[in-house]
């Protein structure tokens, strides 16, 4: 079973996180990358490596961590070709909405503070600094990986749904 782990940190090394949690190996959990060498490979998309430095074109989230829903992966993606035509550099006419899910710089700094402690305890002290630094940069320079992330910790479950009220119409429905 460890060819099948090793197999699968090179496809997410190459191209992303497992598609979809449907997908993924079931089983015994051997089939799956360690938590270890998730950590690693999570790390490695915080610090804009891989697939998280392309900003352009419709891909899986690169996060796939707590608040990541793989049955509203569908509405996520919907939410970025309407918002951006899928792109992560994309700024709106007026200079106030930036990024894939064009974030104000107000929910964008809002949700760099939510989701600085729970990088520090799942991926230290480096990830930590990189999301601190992110308050300093516009939302449509941090990479997909970060994009992403702030987007499924807004979501919360749908809890945050309405931050995309007017982008995401049509989109809530899909599944």
């Amino acid at each position: 079973m460890l060819g099948v782990a090793v197999a699968m940190t090179l496809a997410l090394l190459v191209s992303g996180p497992v598609a979809m949690a449907a997908d993924a190996p079931t089983g015994d959990g051997q089939d799956q990358p360690a938590s270890s060498d998730r950590e690693r490979i999570e790390l490695a998309l915080a610090r804009g490596d891989f697939k998280a430095a392309d900003r352009h074109g419709l891909i899986v989230s690169l996060y796939q961590g707590k608040w990541f829903m793989p049955k509203r992966e569908k509405v996520r993606r919907c939410i970025v070709k309407r918002e951006s035509g899928a792109n992560y550099r994309a700024v709106s006419a007026g200079g106030r909405y930036r990024g894939a899910y064009q974030m104000s710089r107000r929910l964008a700094v809002g949700a760099s503070w939510m989701m600085q402690r729970e990088v520090r305890k799942g991926l230290g002290a480096e990830a930590e600094k990189i999301v601190i630094a992110l308050r300093k940069k516009p939302t449509q320079q941090w990479n997909r990986y970060w994009q992403d992330r702030a987007f499924w910790t807004i979501w919360r479950h749908g809890k945050g749904k309405s931050h995309w009220r007017g982008g995401a119409h049509g989109c809530m429905n899909r599944r």
